[in-house]
């Protein structure tokens, strides 16, 4: 049959009031030794640095897609999380370590270390035995955190202008060789820029087709003058012959006289009239036939410029010709040098982006001290009586323990017997 609730707890009382010195003995042992290990330990002091964060741009080059930004509350919440950890890496105690001189190992100094993050705020605390040494810890240790969780930030920039500056090399090699084939073919078909060239062969065939039929339009002239002075030459000359015929059948009429040697020879006026016309319009037609053959020679003098321009123009056509058949070759000689070109500035754009991010994340990196770490004025607090509460509380309930199995080792003892 069961025992009730209220012997179960009677037996139970009766087990603690039976190793009573239990609940006694142990309290008084632990709080004298929190005391003495309060009283003979050494004080500990604790310094403070206070660090910003300063959200940026990231530090990745993104080469053929963009980075996707991060907002403001992002940005600050990844570099407290980095930093958290960074702070606490081995490598960053034991250059502490190295930097101070401690005799600590990397585990003991990390467990000395605390950071609080609030806001834009990081606040990292060393607690050391002497004020100084908290000081020099907090100082140098937050430094040392700060350089290592800059060069880890840096480091995909860094790997990235390391692989840049390879690739621009090749670039600038490659481009080399684009240009040389280039100035090989401009060399080689003697042009510089072929669309300027064709452009003014074309300008000057046009320049030589106008002055040509110019040239023709004054040949035309010259032929049609020489024609017109020609025929008023001849006409002149006719009417001198037609007048001259007419004075020669008036002469036996007019001049009846018989001539002498004492008397002169009797002209009528009429016909000295006529002889002067006839040797004025005999003098014009000689004018006019000699400007008609000026008017030839002019024409002649055309006509051989245009056998020249003709020449000259079927030389520039053959040339303009042969510049158009180079047009495809040059053309893809000229996208090679552009698509060099491009790819060189693109990654000398890449390049010096990234040079720029690691100059950016080795001299700020999202880290700023704003209030550097002071020697502190006191010791911490050690809270005595709250340790000999809690260490009195947990002997009374290690008491309890051990009073109720010293009673099932008792009974197990009186069983066997």
């Amino acid at each position: 049959m069961n025992d009730s609730p209220e012997r179960t707890f009677s037996s139970y009382l009766q087990i603690i009031k039976k190793r009573w010195w239990l609940f006694i003995l142990l309290p008084l042992i632990t709080a004298a030794v929190i005391f003495i290990i309060n009283a003979t330990s050494q004080p500990e002091y604790v310094a403070y640095e206070r660090l910003q964060i300063i959200p940026g741009s990231p530090l990745q080059v993104s080469l053929f897609s963009r980075t996707p930004t991060l907002t403001t509350e992002q940005q600050v919440q990844s570099v407290h999380d980095d930093f958290y950890d960074v702070i606490r890496l081995p490598s960053v105690a034991w250059k502490t370590i190295a930097d101070l001189n401690l005799n600590l190992s990397a585990e003991e100094l990390i467990k000395r270390i605390d950071t609080q993050h609030k806001s834009d705020f990081i606040t990292v605390s060393a607690r050391m035995p002497s004020p100084e040494l908290a000081q020099k810890v907090a100082a140098v240790h937050t430094q040392n955190a700060i350089d290592m969780f800059r060069q880890i930030r840096v480091n995909p920039a860094q790997v990235t202008l390391g692989f840049l500056d390879e690739q621009v090399e090749v670039q600038a090699q490659a481009l080399a060789q684009a240009r040389e084939a280039l100035q090989k073919f401009q060399l080689e078909h003697e042009v510089s820029a072929l669309p300027d060239e064709i452009a003014a062969a074309q300008d000057i065939k046009r320049s030589l087709t106008a002055e040509r039929d110019r040239l023709r339009t004054e040949n035309a002239r010259a032929q049609k003058l020489a024609e017109v002075y020609q025929k008023q030459a001849d006409e002149n000359r006719d009417k001198a012959s037609a007048l001259r015929s007419d004075l020669t059948a008036a002469l036996p009429i007019s001049n009846t006289a018989v001539i002498t040697d004492t008397a002169p020879v009797v002209i009528p006026a009429d016909i000295a009239n006529t002889q002067q016309r006839i040797n004025a319009l005999l003098a014009l037609a000689e004018e006019q036939e000699s400007r008609a053959q000026e008017q030839l020679a002019i024409a002649a003098g055309h006509q051989a410029a245009i056998a020249d321009y003709d020449r000259v123009l079927d030389e520039r056509e053959q040339e303009i010709i042969y510049l158009l058949g180079l047009q495809d070759q040059y053309a893809s000689l000229l996208n090679v040098v552009k698509d060099a070109q491009g790819s060189y500035d693109y990654l000398v754009d890449k390049s010096n982006e990234a040079k720029l991010k690691v100059t950016q994340g080795s001299s700020v990196g999202y880290l700023e001290v704003v209030t550097p770490a002071r020697q502190p004025n006191a010791p911490v607090p050690r809270n005595l009586l709250q340790l000999i509460a809690v260490g009195v509380l947990a002997s009374l309930l290690l008491g309890l323990l051990l009073a109720f199995i010293l009673e099932l080792i008792e009974r197990s003892v009186d069983s066997r017997t």
